[in-house]
């Protein structure tokens, strides 16, 4: 993705960062319902599914969306009709909360992200041109091996 909608995107959450908290990516994205398919989400843009959890839910009926990755937590925001990123906050979930739970790149990339173990998440869908955003995503959201 292009470096000035990363850093556009840092510049949005700087108002709401917590102290010492600190962005690590931010990346555009088809967020749907958690059991949304790849192929579904790209076409149909994600129905929302009476089975999605309500933070999922709540999440997935702005379908695109930039999400932004900090130390601490994962924030929602809108994107621009342009493709940047918007202003006010859709959602946060704490990042102890978030968990990657599928990562499948390809033409079009998909990666589900449960929250907490309730059986709620988001699935976040990325057109080929953001495939490599979608990989530092997943590096990000790694959990660090212990020794």
């Amino acid at each position: 993705m292009n470096q000035k909608l990363q850093a556009r995107a840092f510049e949005r959450v700087a108002p709401i960062l917590k102290p010492g908290e600190r962005p690590v990516t931010a990346t555009r994205a088809m967020v749907g319902s958690f059991s949304a398919s790849r192929l579904g989400t790209a076409v149909a843009q994600g129905l929302i599914q009476a089975a999605a959890g309500a933070t999922g839910a709540a999440l997935a009926r702005t379908k695109k969306q930039f999400v932004v990755l900090t130390d601490q937590r994962l924030i929602f925001l809108p994107q621009t009709f342009l493709g940047g990123p918007g202003t006010g906050v859709l959602g946060e979930v704490p990042r102890e909360h978030v968990e990657l739970a599928e990562a499948k790149m390809g033409l079009v990339s998909l990666l589900r992200l449960a929250f907490g173990g309730t059986g709620d998440g988001v699935s976040l869908t990325f057109p080929r041109v953001d495939k490599k955003n979608a990989e530092e995503l997943v590096a990000a959201l790694a959990p660090v091996p212990t020794a």
